[in-house]
């Protein structure tokens, strides 16, 4: 590290400004670095004891700070010279700058060089400003020097930080605590949406015979059983964008997931009551069935939506930070690869939560229903209870309410004027087209926020192949269900295996996160989203092509003689698909989403199950004897297909890290 300037070689004579050049011509009247929608961005200094010492402002909106999008420059301001701002005169301007927070000594000495008054050492200052919230002090050495020798060692200063950022390890980051609240919702609505859905299957499908090896209610049938489990997923994940709407347009996500809390419980009362013995020899359980399913889904709905991003935004770090380790090493904590660990210990508690049809399905053959659907509507209120008890603690970010429509007006914007490039209100203004749309002359509309929604859509146009997917991932929680009711049970329920799936998630979901992933990153292997996501797409289809091979086998063998757990390699497989399709499909909503619109993205997400259980109902009609082998094998076949197609379209475009990427120094942990 570089000893401090000397303060009394410090000339006062002059003042540095940092001010953002964020593509936006001012309003009249204002210079560029105190218009109103740069006035956050300004760093302004005063001299004090010989020396120059800036005060950063408090860290403003990522949207304000998006890297395509800033563009800071330095600008040179004399003590008799008022408000006026101009531009340095001087070819070229060597700076160095001492950086640290108010609570701790100074941790870097970094030398930045500004070529001119739009070029200059982004991956310092701008990192600074966008990673910390607290105030930072700066000192600042200021000479000018000749253009050819700045220009030189620039070019070494910034060969430098590449070379050293590219070989170092990355790593993420410790998830914060308060998140373990927020999981703890959802962990129980998703132990109570398996709980109750798990014994669906039986309860519509089989008639009601107490003593029977095969529990049932209503005796519907395999294809009404499929088609009303197909309805329930198909509503459950379609009225995530109700509670994506409520919550990013008027409640916020804390207000919706209570109130989605609320509307679940309502239902499972509902559910509870329809179920007893009684009420369905009174004829009562499909209708009380069918008025649950739409309560509790629309509270599935409310809860899905939300949860995911508000668990994800309780970690606030959005920049790569340079640490050096007890050990001296020195590692890069990346905060793509913080979201990432955060998505994936979310899905696994999400299967924590998916094996409690472990209890219920047990509870169901050895019980009844009523007492099976008991258990989740416990569950769902003391997890409610837990995350009440954490709302003070909770990073909440408020409701906007023209977001959804802003997005929309954007993306006609965007139609309009040929391209998202073109809705820049930078370019706006230089066409002379910013007066013909009243959004473009909101504050709000900034070249980065049409930059947000542009990822954003993005991000859904991956969705697109989703729900071939999804329909292959649908088969557990009803075909296979049947499948095994073909084979031989010996004591076993055949709606017990689903539960392989989570129980494998369990232990594939550690796997990868400690050993799988550092081994990938330890030698430069970039396993890229792309990547992953066609990497489950291949999983579900070897899954699919398993159940199909099975299912001939049950046709051409006498009736139930083949092991029911001889099925288990297809929930495994499509467990091993779960790790890389859903949890990396979270990730992508989350982070290419604009901040104001997560839960929307998020929902729509979700909504491609919605999809996938429409096409479940409509391939009802081949879901029973004699088309399952076909069945699966066309599923198989759409699985591969789509994973293929997938992996063409996206690809050559994938994000990969880039080492001249900003990071922000940090001095050694303790």
């Amino acid at each position: 590290m570089h000893e401090q300037p000397d303060k009394a070689s410090l000339s006062p004579s002059k003042e540095i400004l940092l001010a953002a050049d964020s593509e936006r011509r001012p309003r009249r009247g204002h210079s560029p670095a105190r218009s109103r929608r740069g006035r956050s961005l300004a760093a302004f200094s005063r001299p004090i004891g010989g020396s120059t010492k800036a005060v950063l402002p408090d860290r403003p909106s990522d949207a304000a700070y998006d890297s395509a999008n800033f563009h800071p420059r330095v600008i040179s301001r004399s003590p008799d010279s008022g408000d006026a701002l101009e531009p340095c005169a001087a070819s070229c301007i060597l700076t160095r700058v001492l950086v640290g927070p108010k609570e701790r000594s100074l941790f870097v000495d970094k030398t930045l060089f500004v070529l001119s008054t739009e070029q200059w050492g982004l991956n310092l200052v701008n990192s600074i400003a966008r990673a910390r919230r607290s105030t930072f002090s700066m000192e600042i050495e200021s000479k000018t020097v000749p253009a050819a020798d700045a220009a030189s060692m620039a070019e070494h200063d910034a060969k430098n930080d590449t070379e050293q950022f590219r070989g170092l390890r990355r790593i993420p980051d410790k998830l914060p605590a308060v998140a373990l609240l927020i999981l703890v919702v959802e962990l129980g609505e998703r132990a109570t949406y398996f709980g109750l859905s798990g014994p669906f299957q039986n309860y519509i499908n089989n008639p009601y015979a107490p003593g029977s090896d095969l529990p049932g209610a209503l005796g519907k049938g395999q294809a009404v059983a499929t088609a009303l489990g197909n309805f329930f997923k198909f509503w459950a994940y379609a009225s995530t964008v109700i509670g994506a709407i409520i919550a990013d347009q008027y409640l916020g996500k804390y207000k919706a997931i209570l109130c989605a809390c609320s509307v679940y419980i309502v239902g499972l009362v509902i559910l509870v009551t329809t179920a007893t013995p009684s009420a369905i020899t009174h004829g009562a359980g499909l209708g009380g069935l069918i008025a649950a399913m739409v309560t509790i889904g629309l509270g599935t709905g409310g809860i899905k939506a939300n949860v995911t991003p508000m668990c994800a935004e309780q970690y606030q770090n959005s920049h790569p930070v340079l640490k050096t380790l007890k050990s001296g090493e020195q590692v890069i904590v990346d905060p793509d690869l913080t979201v990432q660990r955060l998505f994936m210990w979310f899905y696994w508690v999400v299967n924590i939560g998916a094996l409690s049809p472990l209890i219920t399905v047990n509870v169901e053959k050895h019980h009844s229903f009523w007492l099976a659907y008991l258990i989740p509507l416990i569950i769902i209120l003391i997890s409610a209870s837990v995350f009440v008890w954490g709302r003070k603690k909770y990073v909440r970010v408020p409701p906007m309410g023209s977001a959804i429509l802003d997005a929309c007006r954007t993306v006609s914007i965007a139609i309009k004027e040929k391209g998202f490039y073109n809705a820049r209100p930078s370019v706006l203004l230089e066409r002379g087209h910013a007066d013909k749309y009243p959004l473009a002359r909101q504050e709000r509309y900034t070249d980065a926020y049409v930059g947000d929604v542009q990822r954003g859509l993005k991000s859904c146009k991956m969705f697109l192949f989703f729900p071939f997917y999804f329909i292959c991932w649908n088969q557990m929680w009803n075909n296979l269900i049947s499948q095994a009711g073909q084979m031989a049970l010996h004591g076993t329920p055949n709606d017990l295996l689903q539960n392989l799936d989570p129980i494998a998630l369990c232990i594939f979901i550690p796997f990868l996160d400690v050993i799988v992933y550092p081994l990938l990153r330890k030698y430069k292997i970039d396993f890229d989203p792309v990547t992953r996501i066609f990497m489950g797409f291949m999983f579900a289809s070897v899954a699919m092509v398993y159940a199909c091979v099975l299912q001939h086998y049950i046709y051409n063998s006498p009736p139930k003689s083949i092991h029911v757990w001889i099925q288990a390699p297809s929930y495994v497989l499509v467990a091993f698909s779960e790790a890389f399709v859903i949890i990396t499909g979270l990730e992508l909503a989350f982070t290419q989403a604009p901040k104001n619109l997560r839960s929307v993205i998020s929902a729509l997400f979700w909504l491609t199950i919605a999809v996938a259980a429409a096409i479940c109902i409509a391939l009802g009609a081949v879901s029973q004897d004699p088309y399952l082998v076909w069945m699966y094998g066309s599923l198989a076949i759409v699985g591969f297909v789509a994973g293929c197609l997938f992996y063409v379209c996206f690809f050559p475009g994938r994000r990969k890290w880039s080492p001249r990427e900003e990071v922000v120094i940090e001095g050694t942990s303790q």
